[in-house]
Order: C-alpha cells, then sequence, then structure tokens
C-alpha cells in the first residue's frame, strides 16, 4: 500500500511540471487514487479465496481418517445400533463388521451398514465408501502421534500398536466380535531416582480409544 501511494505522489510531482491546470490536477488524483483502491481490493480478493480454497483442502484430507464421536448408550442411534448388532448371526457377517468398526466415520454410518440386510451388499457398500482405505489414510495429527508414540481418544487399536507396540495384556468385555477392550503396557519410566515401572492400561469401546489410565 506504502508503495502505491509513493508512486501516485511521485507521478503527481512530475505532472505538476507539466500540467498547469488545477482542475486537471485533481482529475487525476482522483483516477490515480480510484485504481489503486481497485487493485488493492483485488488483491485482498484473492488472497481470502487462497486462504478459503486451502482451509477446504485441510479439512478435506483431515477427513481421510474418521473423526469419530460415539454417542452416549442411552442414545435413540446407538439403541438402534445395538438392536441391529443383535441381528448379526453367522459368522462372516460378526467378522466383516469386526473389521471395520474401528473405520466407521460415525455412529449414523456404522448404523447405515448394519441396516444393509444382503452381506454381499455389505460388502458392496464398504467397497464403495473406501472404508479399506481409511487405515492407510491417517490425518496428519494422528501421523504426529504415531512418530512421538503418543495416543489419543479416538485412536484405532492399530495405530495403538503402532505407537505403543503390543500390550502385555488384553481383556476383552462382552462379545470379543464388538472390540470392547482393556489392553495393559508396561514401560520403564525414568525418574529422579532412576527408573521405575510403570503400567498403563488402555481401554477401548468398538475398536477406538475411549480413555487411559496409569496404574
Amino acid at each position: 500500500m506504502i508503495l502505491y501511494f509513493i508512486i501516485i505522489k511521485t507521478g503527481l510531482s512530475s505532472l505538476q511540471d507539466l500540467i498547469e491546470n488545477r482542475d486537471m490536477q485533481t482529475r487525476l488524483l482522483t483516477s490515480l487514487i480510484l485504481i489503486s483502491a481497485i487493485y488493492l481490493n483485488s488483491g485482498c480478493t484473492f488472497i481470502h479465496k487462497k486462504t478459503e480454497n486451502r482451509r477446504q483442502q485441510e479439512l478435506q484430507n483431515s477427513a481421510e481418517l474418521p473423526n469419530f464421536v460415539a454417542t452416549p448408550e442411552n442414545d435413540p442411534l446407538t439403541i438402534q445400533i445395538r438392536s441391529y448388532e443383535k441381528q448379526l448371526s453367522t459368522k462372516r457377517e460378526k467378522e466383516h463388521y469386526s473389521k471395520m468398526l474401528p473405520w466407521f466415520k460415525s455412529d449414523q454410518e456404522r448404523l447405515t451398514y448394519l441396516q444393509i440386510s444382503n452381506f454381499n451388499d455389505k460388502q458392496q457398500w464398504a467397497l464403495d465408501q473406501r472404508v479399506w482405505n481409511r487405515a492407510n489414510n491417517p490425518s496428519q495429527e494422528m501421523k504426529t502421534m504415531l512418530v512421538t508414540s503418543d495416543i489419543a481418544i479416538g485412536m484405532p487399536m492399530d495405530y495403538v500398536i503402532k505407537s505403543w507396540g503390543e500390550p502385555m495384556s488384553k481383556q476383552v468385555s462382552g462379545n470379543p466380535f464388538l472390540k470392547n477392550e482393556k489392553w495393559k503396557y508396561s514401560k520403564n519410566i525414568s525418574t529422579r531416582d532412576g527408573y521405575k515401572k510403570e503400567d498403563r492400561l488402555v481401554y477401548f469401546e468398538g475398536g477406538r480409544v475411549v480413555g487411559w489410565e496409569t496404574d
């Protein structure tokens, strides 16, 4: 912006030597200010659009890994899900559902899958939604946690293993195919008095981290 006013000032100084008519000077000044304002406004609009496009791209990339938020057990959606889960009768239906559990984007998507009655249609739906590709497309936040050996709420079991390794033990709550489990880790932690053993318990529901604690 400063540059434009320097140009205007310099231009006017030169024109004053050539043009004696004060009205002409006024018209030229008005025209230069108008042109500068239009140019600056165009530049701001371009920057705004570029920022919005980048923000949209970041949102699309982060959506590659589901940002799953579980609903409460007494929620009507959860009640429906539990009802349909009980209708899974064959081994292959339960195994397929169990493998997909950590990669659903939401409980609504989970219900959509369960409402498909035919098993072949369920498989095709999973392919159409690219569910199996989600495991290979973590968000940038998840990538950082894997590098720093951290875990987070909503992290799938596979990522916890990549971050912390295989647990010392696993406890399953209820039907195994629902992936409601408690994992135990044991690590040597550096303290002022040397190393001490610390046990960590990680809790999963539907194959995703819902909490953890230090024992």
